[in-house]
């Protein structure tokens, strides 16, 4: 029986990213390596991803990446909407062995609050960890929920209880999107 990955990307640009877009330029380059070692990957992302997986899952048609220059109020439920379907797709199914999360902040918090009977869940943490202390702070996953990091002082700098969630870090080494410079 092969491991299947949720593999969460966000709502915010397609897989791979048209140009830059480091978190999907990260995975872009994650999920191949995965699949050839036989791990089964269902990408949460939008619909117009092309990435290669064995599923897609998405709540929005394309990248809402624009959406975030409007006011909070407009733009304040895109990534819980995104967030919601990933939800409803780990109680609808059985077979997720781990959700390896990239969404800021309310990912983390989404999938912890989720409680023990969800799957383990791996958050990668791809920016500055004094932006959100109260979340971070504060974190509780039990032993179900991990973090991992970018850089050794990146995590160096986090919350004690952020910390004590983490298994350790990975370099950010991937190669430009096509086109980026």
């Amino acid at each position: 029986m092969s491991l299947t990955v949720l593999m969460n990307a966000g709502p915010w640009l397609s897989v791979p990213p048209p140009g830059y877009g480091g978190i999907e330029n990260v995975i872009a380059t994650l999920v191949p390596e995965l699949r050839r070692l036989g791990v089964r990957v269902v990408l949460a992302s939008v619909a117009d991803s092309a990435l290669p997986v064995d599923e897609l899952v998405s709540v929005f048609p394309d990248g809402q990446f624009g959406a975030l220059q409007r006011p909070y109020n407009q733009v304040c439920g895109v990534a819980q909407a995104h967030l919601a379907g990933v939800v409803r797709q780990l109680h609808a199914r059985d077979d997720i062995d781990l959700v390896h999360d990239h969404v800021e902040a309310v990912g983390l918090a989404t999938l912890t609050a989720m409680g023990p009977d969800a799957p383990p869940v791996l958050h990668t943490l791809h920016w500055d960890l004094a932006k959100h202390p109260a979340l971070y702070g504060t974190l509780d996953g039990g032993n179900r929920v991990r973090v991992n990091g970018v850089s050794a002082s990146q995590l160096a700098r986090g919350p004690r209880a952020l910390r004590e969630h983490c298994v350790g870090h990975v370099h950010l080494s991937t190669p430009l999107a096509v086109g980026a410079d």
